[in-house]
This record gives structure tokens, sequence and C-alpha cells, in this order.
């Protein structure tokens, strides 16, 4: 042995390395050297990160001057300077347990096998040759590959004394284990316990001689399993196993059957179990079961409305957590402390459970993907995302290089000044003082971060709630107290409201709650007498407020919603106070309460192409087999998307004409998704279709008049290919027809799309669900009644095919332009209009009835109607618009009516659409009183009998 071997000076830079830890270096060297051959020394000493990595790590060090030949392998093979290849680790480890291997060459095996690659890997990480991930990934890997090859081994064992479980129908059974937590997300400590559940698909019992039931079989096995890893001997350990995350903790079975697992789940799931499944992933054992088993317990996770009630289960978590710290005195721990790693794991996971059954991209078990998805949806900006990204790497690299130092899991930093020396110097700072200073500024902008997501209104704001507020809530004043405290709020007819208040604290909804859903509606309600104060119709606002309350029933994430989002609470207050009809809707459909997270108005109304790319994006979201998801998520989309639009409207964002636009832009988005859908389930049980498919809209919704609440008139319309029969084709698309229809009109969870009316097809009620062009055009023109060809001035393809849209205009410009007798048309057009009157006129001598009553609505669009029929032949331009605003400017254009009689038409009618829609948002039948629009109703009168008399 060369005499200069013996100085590590002689052989390594020394500068970079602090006086007080080279004395360590030189003994742990010479004890090396004492240890090893010429060539484990030869090949140490080419190695010049080897002092910054035995600095660095006890572990490693001792683990070479331990197996200083094992050491030379690793050297000789230079495994440091590649990547670690974990996912070889399972193949690795099969090639050294031999067939007829007892349990415990099996231990030996893992435990070397672990410790030589944690070497590697500590090495690589802190020489600066892996990043993070890569340590984190390796880790991850190896005991993914331990478990494995654990359970094949004593699954076999076990086998060959019980014999092979298997199910009711004689199947095989096999275990699931489940990795949560970091080992879940790849992202495993370098010395850190790993989180497991095992679980199994069916029950059974095995089929050999000594037979016992699945469920014992299984335990066994699970147990068998954890002393692989978790015991520890002359070795070592493999991985420490904790088993305290599994259903029922401590107290329950050390393993559940699949169905035993999503009745728990289901049942007794707690907050914070959704917390540590959202890691869960399949790490050993059937993967098939265990990711069906994984897909079952997603809408425990996960649920499908915004749940904001994760807040109130993320601030219980973190108090406790910041009490035992505060106890045991540990507030340098770099994951539990402020700013910590746990802080930027719960910023994380509540967004995921919030947002994450609406945005199927926060279904990951990864955080990195997770934040990488928050900031796509627009929930991270990006300063906050690198922000995160660079404190959750720089502590989780010191957690790491904590770990390295002994193997042993720990977060704590250390207090004496070598640890703390030790520690700066692996993590690449020249002293204490410099390193603090960088970990107390990545931890104080997570703590801001965190602290902002969690953030509550403030309490001494007088916006969030007063002492008097509560006081009238929870009934403390008598009436007459109550009334002069609600005055001062801003109510100004405040007699009645504690009457209905304690009513509902009376009611059957506040008597079920739970303490907790009781304590968030007890938080909340002084919130909203307040803000319903500040509204001129207070009184209309809370009683709103209370019948919103009331029909979202016991689904208190809402509450919680509405608590941790002022201005959700500020816009739903706002919609009460002016609207009962949009208070009904949101009651009838609650998930659009998440609409009320960003500012309803103000800002652009989307673009078509903007509103498909929003519906394409929430359908992606939804599993391919999922036909009920689907149609919610239709549905979803559509009343909030109406929510919007009125909220616009009732703020004058938009006038009556926009109102009717927007209304009747969404609907046909729907109608044109819902043709594809249709289209597509009955191709895929019949084959390709026959032809071309279409809807033709009339009415309201093909003048781009439609209003709130609306029916559709539609008729389905086909054009079948050349090659295809007639028969053939109306078969097929009758079956499209059916499937529409059902996509439209079915009541599911998420309540109806819209109510249809398809009256209009040919032969009305009576006629086929579906037609061609080719027989539609025969009808239209040998069959059709005057009253079709009225509702055919407005009609127009509003989903289908260009080449169907051109089929259908040229046929509906020829119906149109047809010579009429101007006798006959009068006749049958006053006819029509006289049994409306009769059958559905509701005007009585207090009310008028503004669509159907004489001077009303309907005999402006009949006299545009007949005018168009009756000029259509020799002023073929004038069939062109379908919006009757449009059909009557023409009109004039073409002198057919004269301005000041086009004028009042579309002044009048304007009015009548108008006082229609604030009729509907007050939620009110289309009637005004009759002293009302009386000059405007005699002046329509007047143009109709100068028309027709």
């Amino acid at each position: 042995m060369s005499a200069s071997h013996s100085d590590p000076a002689a052989i390594f830079d020394t500068t970079s390395i602090p006086a007080e830890l080279w004395q360590d270096f030189a003994n742990n060297w010479q004890r090396f050297i004492e240890a090893g051959t010429f060539h484990v020394i030869e090949s140490a000493i080419t190695r010049h990160e080897l002092p910054l990595v035995w600095c660095a790590s006890d572990f490693i060090s001792a683990w070479c001057i331990r197996n200083p030949d094992r050491f030379a392998e690793v050297l000789d093979e230079s495994a440091m300077d590649r990547p670690v290849p974990h996912a070889s680790f399972l193949e690795m480890l099969r090639g050294l347990v031999s067939e007829d291997a007892g349990e415990s060459e099996l231990d030996a095996c893992l435990r070397q096998f672990r410790q030589r690659q944690m070497v590697i890997i500590g090495w690589r990480d802190l020489a600066g040759y892996a990043e993070l991930e890569e340590t984190m990934q390796a880790v991850s890997s190896l005991a993914e590959a331990s478990l494995e090859l654990a359970l094949d081994y004593h699954y076999e064992t076990l086998t060959n004394r019980f014999g092979i479980p298997r199910d009711e129908h004689g199947e095989e059974v096999k275990m699931i284990i489940l990795g949560l937590g970091k080992l879940g997300g790849y992202e495993l400590n370098y010395s850190s316990d790993i989180d497991l559940i095992f679980a199994y698909d069916s029950a059974g019992t095995t089929d050999g001689e000594r037979s016992t039931s699945n469920q014992e079989f299984f335990d066994k096995l699970g147990r068998k399993v954890i002393a692989s890893l978790d015991r520890i001997d002359a070795d070592g350990f493999v991985f420490r196993t904790d088993m305290r995350l599994r259903p029922n903790g401590e107290s329950g079975p050390l393993v559940l059957s699949s169905a035993a697992m999503e009745h728990y789940y289901q049942t007794h799931g707690r907050n914070w179990e959704r917390y540590a499944m959202i890691k869960a992933r399949v790490v050993a054992g059937d993967r098939n079961s265990g990711a069906t088993l994984l897909s079952m317990m997603k809408p425990f996770i996960y649920r499908k409305y915004l749940d904001f009630s994760a807040f109130d289960s993320i601030r219980e978590m973190k108090t406790l957590i910041e009490r035992q710290l505060e106890s045991s005195g540990a507030q340098g721990d770099v994951k539990l402390g402020r700013g910590g790693i746990r802080e930027i794991e719960f910023l994380v996971q509540n967004h995921q459970l919030i947002r994450g059954g609406r945005e199927r991209s926060l279904q990951t078990s990864s955080l990195y993907e997770a934040m990488r998805q928050m900031t796509v949806l627009g929930v991270l900006d990006s300063e906050a995302f690198d922000q995160l990204l660079y404190a959750y790497r720089f502590l989780r690299n010191v957690e790491h290089r904590l770990q390295m130092v002994a193997d042993r899991q720990t977060q704590k930093l250390p207090s004496e000044a070598s640890g703390q020396l030790r520690l700066a110097f692996a993590m690449g700072f020249p002293d204490w003082e410099q390193f603090l200073e960088q970990l107390d500024f990545h931890r104080e902008n997570v703590h801001q971060l965190f602290g902002e997501v969690l953030e509550l209104p403030d309490q001494s704001n007088g916006d969030f709630q007063s002492s008097s507020m509560i006081a009238v809530w929870q009934g403390h004043l008598d009436n007459d107290q109550a009334q002069v405290e609600l005055a001062a709020a801003g109510f100004k007819h405040p007699g009645n409201i504690p009457g209905l208040l304690e009513q509902f604290r009376s009611g059957s909804l506040y008597r079920a709650f739970s303490s907790i859903e009781r304590d968030r509606l007890d938080r909340l309600m002084p919130l909203a007498l307040n803000e319903a104060g500040t509204h001129t119709e207070a009184e209309r606002a809370i009683s709103s407020f209370i019948a919103v309350v009331e029909a979202i029933g016991r689904r208190s994430v809402y509450l919680s919603l509405l608590i941790e989002n002022p201005i959700a609470l500020k816009q739903l207050l706002h919609l009460c106070a002016a609207s009962p009809w949009i208070s009904r809707h949101i009651g009838q459909h609650p998930v659009v309460l998440d609409e009320l997270l960003q500012p309803l108005v103000g800002s652009k109304a989307p673009s078509t192409a903007e509103l498909v790319a929003e519906l394409d994006h929430r359908l992606d979201q939804i599993e391919a087999d999922d036909i009920e998801g689907h149609m919610n998520a239709l549905r979803e989309f559509q009343h909030a998307k109406v929510l919007r639009i009125a909220a616009a409207d009732v703020g004058h964002q938009i006038d009556s004409n926009h109102v009717q636009c927007e209304l009747t832009r969404l609907a046909e988005i729907m109608l044109q998704q819902v043709l594809r859908d249709a289209v597509s389930v009955i191709e895929n049980k019949q084959g390709p279709p026959p032809g071309n498919a279409g809807i033709i809209a009339y009415g309201k919704l093909a003048g781009w008049e439609l209003g709130y609440h609306s029916d559709l008139d539609i008729v389905v319309c086909f054009e079948p290919f050349d090659s295809v029969s007639a028969t053939e084709a109306e078969y097929y698309f009758s079956r499209v027809g059916q499937r529409l229809i059902n996509l439209l009109t079915a009541r599911t969870a998420a309540g109806t799309l819209y109510e249809l009316d398809m009256r209009l097809r040919p032969s009305g009620r009576s006629g086929t669900l579906v037609t061609s062009l080719k027989a539609f055009e025969e009808y239209q023109l040998n069959s059709a009644w005057t009253w079709e060809h009225q509702a055919l001035v407005r009609a127009r393809v509003v989903a289908g095919s260009r080449k169907l849209v051109s089929g259908f205009e040229a046929v509906r410009h020829q119906v149109l332009r047809q010579h009429r007798e101007e006798h006959a048309l009068k006749h049958d057009i006053v006819d029509m209009r006289r049994r409306m009157i009769e059958a559905n006129c509701k005007s009585d001598d207090q009310q008028y009835d503004i669509k159907l009553d004489e001077g009303g609505i309907v005999d402006i669009e009949f006299l545009t109607q007949y005018l168009i029929l009756l000029h259509a032949e020799k002023n073929p331009s004038i069939t062109e618009p379908r919006n009757t605003e449009e059909l009557i400017r023409r009109l004039a254009t073409c002198e057919i009516l004269a301005e000041d009689q086009a004028d009042l038409l579309i002044e009048v009618y304007r009015q009548y659409l108008r006082r229609s829609l604030d009729l509907k948002l007050m939620d009110r039948e289309v009637m005004i009183p009759q002293q009302e629009l009386i000059e405007e109703r005699t002046q329509i009168k007047a143009v109709w009998n100068a028309t027709f008399y």
C-alpha cells in the first residue's frame, strides 16, 4: 500500500471541504484504506467527489468502509456516472434470488440490494449528477420492486401450503397493494416509510387441502410482506412500512376485499382520508383489479362539484400539526413547520380536492403534475408556480440531505454547529447563515401563498359579520330589536324577516343538519344578512337566498363555497335581489354556484369558438363510457351559461336583443353537440350513418329570439346518400332522433337540457319523428297548412352539414315564394289567430296576456308572416331574414310596409319582449295589468285591422 494513500490531502482537493469536516473525513479514509485492497483504493481515488459525498453522508461512507469489495464493484461499473436504472430494479432483484431460496435468503438479498442502490442514489444526488426528480423516482421504484418481489415470493410459498385463493366463480384472486403518500406520487424520500393499503378483489376460499378463507390467506400474506421489508436484522431493513392509513387504521383488518373497501370509504370515509387517497397508486400485485378499485373510489376522493369544504379540513389538519410542533418545540422541521413541505402539499392537494371532480387533469398522484395543471387552469399564476416549485425542490433537497447523513427518517434541522455546517456544505453553501437565509426565503414564500389560499374573510371587518347580525340570525333578540338591527343594516321593510329566519331555523332542513353543517350555516347567515342589507330589495334578497339554501339541501359543500368566497356570496345576493327566477334556477342547479367564483358581469362575452372549446374541455373530463356523466356535463354547462346571461341581463350589461341572441347561440351549440352525440351512439351500434342528419329550428330559436326557459321548436331531418334506400335511412335516423330527444329531455341528477316542441314536424304529433328532406319538400308543397308555411318564414337549419343546409334553404324558398290568393291567405291567418286566442289566451279583467291577446306579440308576428307569404312571389329577398325585426325592416325596404308602420311594430315588439324577459326573471307569467301599455296595444290592433279588415 502506498504511503501517500493514507494522506487524503495528497489525493483529493481539500479547498472545498470546511476544516471542521475534514478531520472526520480523514478518519473515515484511514479506516477505508485499512479495510480495502489496493484495487479498491485505486478505484476510489479516481472519484474526485468522494470527500464531498462522505462528508455529507455517514451512511454512504460507513457502507463503503464496511463493504469495500461491493464498493469496488460499484466503482468498476461506473454506476455513479449513469442515471439509476430504476425501471429494471425488479428484473435485477429476481436475478439475485434463486428459485429454491429460503425466506432468510430473500430478506438478505432485499436488504443488500437496497443498501447498494441507496448508496448509488445518494452518491449521484450529493455529487450533483442527479436532480431531485431522479432521486425520488429511483427510491420509489426501488420500494415498488422490493414490494413486488416479496409479494410474489410469499404468495407462492403460501399457495403451496393453502392452495390458490379463488372467488365464487373459481377465478384466481391476487393481492392488491396500494401505495399512498410520496410512494404513490413517485416522490419518496431518501429514507422514508412507505404508506400502504392491502386489498384483494373478491371473497372466497383457497383450493388446497388446508383450505382457508381468502381473508385469512391475504392477512397472512400481508404480514409476510411487511416482515420481509420492515424487520431489522444484521443487514438492516428494506423499507419501514406504515399501515395506519388503511380503513379504521390500526384497529382495522390488515387487508380488506374491494367491496369492503368501497363500502368503508363511501360510508365512513373522512376528509383526511380523501387527502391520503389522492396519491393512491397500485404499486404491486393485481394491477387490473387495483385499477378497478381506485376507479370505484374516485367519487369519494373527487366530488363532482367544486368542494370548498376542503378548506375546513385542511385548516384542522394544519392546526393539529402546529399544536404538535409547539408542544414538542420542533419548529425547525422542514416538512411540518411554517412554510414547509407539508404546506406545499396541502396547498396543492386542497385544489385537487376542490376542483378534481370537475377537472380530470387534477386527478393525478404527482404533485408536480398537479401544480402544472393548476397553472394551466389558472388556479396558480406563473409567478406563484415558480415560487412553489423552487421552494419544493429546495426543501426536498434539504430533507434528503438530512436523511442521507445516517439513512434515518428526519426532517429536523440540526441544532448543533457541526450538523449545521454539514447540512450547509451538502446544500452548496459556505456557511449556515447563508443557507438559513435562503431557506427562510423559500419558507416565507410558501407560507404566504399557503395563507392566501386558506385565508378567511377578515372577521374584524363589518363585511364579514357583526355581532348584531349573529344575534338576529340566532334569534337572541326579540322581534322589535331584531327589526331595529335589520333596519340599521339596510333593510327598508324588515317586519317579516325575523319570522322568516325563525321559520328557517326551526325547519326540518336545519334540524337535520349535522353539527358541522349547522356550524357552517351559522357562519354563513350573518354574512348573507349583512350583504342583503346593501341591496334596495333586501327583503327579497334574503328570502330568495334562504330558498336557494333550502333547495341546495344538505350539500353543505356549497355553504363552504359561499363562506370562503366573498365575491361568490356578494354575487349570489345580488342575483337573489334582482330575480326570483335566477335564484330558483340556482336552487334547481346548485352546481352553477361555481360560476360565482369569478365576476359574472363586466367581462366580454365569450365567442362561439370559445364556448365550444370550453364545452369540449368539460366533456373531455368525462370517461368515454360514462353516459350519464356526459349528459350531466352538457346540462351543467348549459345551466351555467344561462346564469351568466341572466346575470348580465339584470346587471344591465346587455339589452333584450342580446339576451335573446346569447340564449339562441347557446341553444345552437348544445343542439350541434347533442346531434353529434346521438349520431355517434347509433353509429357505435349500427355502423356509419347512411346520410346526413340535421335539425330544423322554428319559432324563437330560428328567429334568434329565445327567452329564458323557452321550449325548442325543432324537426329532425336527414338526407340519405344516393346508394341508400329511403326506408333504410329513415329507420337509422329515427333511432338518431330518439336518442337526440332523450339526450335533450331526459332528467338526470343535473336536470334537463331543454324542453322540446315537436308539433311542427310534418303532420304534427301524428307524423314521423324524423323526415327526409325530400319528404319534407313534398309535404310542404302539397299538404302543409297555412300556419305551417307561417312557421317556415322563420325556420332555419341550426345543426347539420352544408349540403343539408343548402337543400333545406332551396325547399324553403320554393315554398315561401309560391303564389298565394290574398283573400284565402287572410282568412286562414285570421282564423288561426282567433282560435289561438280562444284556446290559450289567459287575459282577464285584471291582467293582459302580452303574448297571445289582441295587440300582443303574436299579432305582430302574424302580421309579418302574412306579408311575407303574400309578397314573397314578387319580392323574393323578403324571405332571407329570420328574425322578426329584420323581417319587418326588409318589408319596409321593399316598400311593402310604410316606414312609420315598421318603426311602430319594431318599437312595440321590443317593449313586449323586454317586458316578457323581465317577467320571466321575476318568475311570473307573461301578464301585465290591464291599464299598462294601452296605447301600444291599441296601435298594434289598428295596424292589424287595417291589414285584415
